[in-house]
């Protein structure tokens, strides 16, 4: 088994721990999960409303990373926070602060290596991300809308993905220029996720994950 996998492994695990903590405590009051359904779209009739599983993980990205609290996320909050945190979670939160997401369109997938190759439509840009599930199951054209993490050995998502089929690529480009130009809400990356979160609710696909 390769470092950089190993080192993935070890990452993914850590981090979804921990950044989960940091929503699931009180120490961050900011974090109002009612506010930030309602900017979602997901709070109706007083109660959070979700269309599937994974808009709880949705959800969550999207209060840890974006820019909410008064220009600041709730990682930003976290590094500035006046308390000891080891090399490994400030690296963690470091590769999520400088972060972004993105629209990326899969040009290969090797299981073997566990790896995805991807161009960027909004960046043009290649890429390439290890993850062990998608790699064995994603076809090339398919696009994936997802927070892109970059580590010193590797490249990962933040785990949450949006999944379009390739014939809808010029839609969602098309969408997602217009949008931005007239939907604009609390910064740009912000709004890049709310307006590909409302293109899934219309045109996602499911990702079969092996």
């Amino acid at each position: 088994m390769s470092e950089p996998l190993d080192q993935y492994r070890h990452v993914r695990q850590v981090a979804k721990e921990y950044l989960s903590s940091l929503l699931s405590s009180t120490k961050y009051p900011e974090a109002d999960l009612k506010r930030i359904g309602k900017i979602l779209g997901l709070y109706d009739a007083g109660k959070l409303v979700f269309q599937s599983e994974t808009e709880v993980s949705v959800m969550m990205d999207f209060s840890l990373a974006e820019k909410l609290y008064n220009g600041k996320s709730i990682i930003d909050l976290e590094l500035a926070a006046q308390h000891d945190i080891d090399d490994e979670r400030r690296t963690i939160l470091e590769a999520v602060r400088t972060g972004y997401t993105s629209l990326f369109e899969v040009l290969s997938s090797d299981p073997k290596g566990h790896t995805i190759n991807l161009y960027d439509l909004l960046r043009d840009d290649d890429k390439e991300i290890i993850d062990i599930n998608l790699s064995q199951s994603i076809e090339k054209g398919r696009l994936l809308f997802f927070r892109f993490l970059s580590f010193r050995e590797f490249s990962m998502t933040s785990g949450v993905s949006f999944a379009f089929g390739s014939k809808e690529k010029e839609v969602l480009l098309r969408r997602y220029r217009v949008e931005l130009r007239t939907r604009f809400t609390i910064d740009k990356s912000a709004t890049r996720f709310l307006i590909f979160h409302r293109l899934n609710r219309q045109f996602g696909q499911d990702l079969k994950l092996i």
